[in-house]
């Protein structure tokens, strides 16, 4: 069993890889965009006297 999983594992390793890079490049851009909303309305905030 565990020689067929390590064997899956080196075999798919570069798919791995890329699909890890790219949820961890997807979850850094949803990252800075909720930042640069919140910058956004905070700042929309202050400058209105609402």
């Amino acid at each position: 069993m565990l020689d067929t999983a390590l064997s899956w594992l080196s075999a798919n390793r570069e798919a791995i890889v890329f699909s890890v890079g790219g949820a961890v490049l997807a979850l850094t851009a949803w990252t800075c965009g909720l930042i640069t909303r919140t910058v956004i309305d905070t700042i929309a905030k202050e400058d209105c006297d609402c």
